[in-house]
């Protein structure tokens, strides 16, 4: 248990505690990579299957169509909004998989692309670094009912093209936040369902006002008691944005736009991290043991403040300029400013625990020294984001005699962020007293500054396509004072970062019926902060580096799209879970030399007629480590057990991950989406054990809505989701820890079951003028 538990206080202390209270269709990117660079040239009656992925023109560069991707509009968003949980929006990205702590998506949850982490994911909103620049993470629970604040979303599988924030090692995933309407509109949502789970939204939006202004403000919640037992959820979010548009009428003369974005989110969740022992998986799935704890007389209790508390706001500030300088001459520049203040704790109770643990006096009572005691303890993270970003593109367009229009494109772009962020400890209330008020058990800070600068390069001539992008990244980082088991983690970090990228591609006919296309693509990435503090001072971890080759086929008809992708991920020096710990208990995250992920995606749209369409998505992967040594803690001879394994699965990848949608259309405006996923067996450790792995699972989801029109409303739409149609008892996460007892390899463990067959369904309703 000491394993899992400074594990999750790791990962999860990025999102601790308290500021200001401020207050379907799934659309398939059927072209893998190529879709967007051609998609003006689909047939209409395609294009409900196939949607061209769109991104902030200001950081997608042109080369971003070379590399399998899918994009989600809004649509198709509404659609799938179900309860709030933004794991909804991925349930049809290939090789997607995704768990939450409370069993229903609400909360804490998390998601991992061809097995690789949300560490290991660049997430943007509009460009901008989500990330934690810490724990490298995207915690979505910060930022509730977000997808709800979405216009679209592209995800490119793989290392994709440059960007700006962290390093893309599985994807990278850019969130476009709502477009501002031309129109007046206001639109209210509320729904119910299972586990007493409530969604509530309302979204006003002003129109454009004297041509030049336009805003959109929206406010929701989502309140659910969860199915795992105390994983409480009340989520509040608040949503501004706005246009300014500089012109000059008299001169009759644009002068671009101005952007403003504020995205608030407030947290309270009762914490389920530590998930259910196997031995209780057929007593009782929903048991939760954070927060129980036994009284003198030996009755059980649950401490009703186990919670994570957190809240965060963004602001985004954008400048876009564009200008044709000549008909075939387009410049765009843009530059944008943000800010992320975050601050937040997690109050723990904490059963029989030494006094000289949080650096405190033993205690004196009638003579009697007490050592140990009860306490309530709040980990605190207080931290700060901010930086700019800035981009600059230019297209020129030539035309030639026998062939399409022949293109050559430049972009240069960067940004430059700094983090500062605050770490301690709280001790709340001790059995036996002995704490003065306000007393820190520990204090540290981080402080890290990343600077990033890509340059692109791409041509099309007839059916050729190309592209060459190269990327400059540095990294500086501190960390300074002691951590919560008293240890100073001082020490400083500077990383350099070079990662080139070039891809081609080629339609083989001229109807653009069939292409081809290849990518080679390098990143490199740092160590987190939990990776760096958690290790032994003569083994600390080194950057990662990943090489990336994406080769794809796409077939496009009227009827028909088809798309192969194949991928060949080799890793040097990654970073995995060995089981070992440092001589505090700590599990340590270690560098193995070599390690790989190779598989092909296949993604297939089929809509023979106008009420039908039938969609396909399969991942099958090898995931393997190469020359594995595992380390298991020897309890009786302390130490610890050396197993040389040869070659591994990597935990938590699974080798096949499918899924298939039915949609059927019966009448106009009512949809009816059957969507189902199979996942097959991960382990949870790198020893490749049956016995330490998740079994496979199959979940169906059923989603219906139905939308009319009348003249005092605009929209009003009806819907009702079933998750897990079939009841299926099924575990997405597990943490396990192993150890050598009296002779024989023990385990702790805790599994993370999902919620049985549930239900969600409400109204939407918007007028607009």
């Amino acid at each position: 248990m000491k394993y899992f538990a400074k594990q999750k206080q790791d990962s999860s202390s990025k999102r601790k505690p308290k500021f200001f209270n401020v207050a379907l269709i799934c659309l398939l990117a059927m072209l893998g990579g190529m879709l967007g660079a051609h998609a003006q040239s689909l047939p209409d009656s395609l294009n409900p299957i196939l949607l061209e992925g769109v991104g902030i023109s200001w950081t997608k560069p042109s080369g971003e169509e070379m590399f399998s991707a899918t994009s989600i509009n809004k649509d198709e968003i509404n659609s799938n909004l179900g309860n709030g949980s933004i794991n909804n929006l991925f349930d049809m990205v290939p090789s997607m998989t995704t768990t939450s702590d409370a069993g229903t998506g609400i909360g804490y949850t998390y998601m991992r692309i061809r097995g690789i982490d949300q560490t290991r994911i660049n997430v943007t909103i509009n460009g901008i670094a989500l990330n934690d620049a810490e724990s490298q993470g995207s915690w979505f629970v910060n930022l509730p009912d977000f997808g709800a604040k979405v216009q679209q979303l592209d995800i490119q599988r793989g290392v994709g093209t440059s960007n700006n924030g962290s390093a893309a090692f599985g994807a990278t995933m850019n969130f476009g936040t709502l477009d501002n309407a031309h129109q007046r509109f206001f639109e209210i949502s509320s729904s119910a369902g299972s586990f007493n789970t409530f969604r509530n939204s309302a979204t006003f939006g002003t129109g454009l006002i004297g041509d030049v202004f336009a805003a959109t403000i929206s406010y929701s919640n989502v309140l659910s008691d969860g199915y795992i037992n105390f994983a409480s959820a009340r989520l509040h979010n608040l949503f501004f944005s706005s246009d300014f548009y500089l012109k000059n009428k008299k001169k009759n003369k644009n002068y671009g736009k101005l952007k403003l974005n504020l995205i608030y989110g407030n947290e309270k969740t009762g914490l389920a991290w530590d998930g259910v022992p196997s031995n209780m998986l057929s007593i009782d799935r929903r048991y939760n043991g954070c927060g129980l704890y036994t009284d003198p007389t030996g009755i059980e209790h649950h401490y009703s403040n186990e919670t994570d508390n957190y809240q965060q706001l963004h602001a985004q500030l954008f400048y876009d300029y564009n200008k044709r300088i000549t008909d075939r001459n387009l410049l765009k520049v843009n530059v944008a400013g943000h800010f992320t203040r975050g601050i937040g704790y997690y109050e723990q109770y904490k059963q029989d625990k030494k006094y000289s643990k949080y650096a405190l006096s033993n205690p004196i009572i009638d003579g009697d020294t007490i050592r140990r005691g009860d306490f309530i303890t709040q980990k605190y993270l207080d931290n700060y984001f901010y930086g700019v970003t800035f981009s600059v593109k230019q297209n020129f367009l030539k035309v030639g005699k026998n062939e399409p229009d022949n293109k050559l494109g430049w972009s240069v772009g960067g940004a430059f962020n700094q983090y500062y962020g605050k770490h301690y400890g709280i001790v709340k209330w001790a059995q036996f007293g002995g704490v003065p008020n306000g007393y820190h058990w520990y204090d540290g800070t981080g402080t890290k500054n990343k600077f990033n600068l890509y340059g692109t390069l791409d041509y099309t001539q007839g059916r050729w396509y190309a592209y060459v992008d190269l990327q400059y990244r540095m990294i500086m980082y501190d960390i300074n004072g002691i951590d919560d088991n008293l240890v100073d983690v001082t020490q400083k970090h500077l990383w350099h970062f070079f990662n080139p990228k070039a891809g081609v591609s080629v339609d083989l006919d001229r109807n653009r019926h069939h292409s081809l296309y290849l990518s080679l693509a390098r990143s490199q990435r740092e160590p987190t902060r939990a990776d760096l503090v958690d290790s032994p001072k003569d083994k600390k971890p080194v950057p990662e580096t990943l090489y990336d080759i994406e080769l794809g086929y796409r077939m496009q008809y009227k009827k028909y799209a088809f798309n192969a992708n194949a991928y060949f991920m080799y890793y040097d020096k990654q970073l995995v879970l060995t089981g070992q710990i440092n001589d505090m208990g700590t599990a340590i995250m270690t560098n193995v030399d070599k390690s790989y992920r190779m598989g092909i995606e296949l993604i297939s749209a089929y809509k023979p007629i106008k009420y039908f369409t039938w969609n396909i998505k399969g991942t099958f992967s090898l995931n393997k480590i190469l020359d594995y040594t595992e380390y298991v803690d020897d309890w009786d001879n302390g130490g610890q057990v050396v197993k040389h394994l040869g070659t591994t699965d990597i935990s938590f990848s699974p080798n096949i991950v499918a899924s298939n949608e039915f949609i059927v259309t019966p009448v106009d405006n009512f949809n009816i989406a059957l969507t189902t996923q199979f996942v097959s067996r991960q382990y949870l450790d790198n020893s490749s054990n049956k016995a330490y792995s998740l079994k496979p699972y199959c979940v169906t989801n059923l989603n219906l809505s139905y939308c009319f029109h009348t003249k005092p409303v605009k929209d009003i739409e009806l819907f009702f989701r079933i998750n897990n149609l079939f009841n299926a008892k099924y575990e997405s996460n597990a943490w396990i820890y192993r150890y050598i007892y009296e002779g024989v390899e023990c385990v702790d463990d805790g599994y993370f079951p999902q919620a049985t067959i549930n239900f969600m369904g409400g109204v939407r309703i918007k007028f607009a003028k």
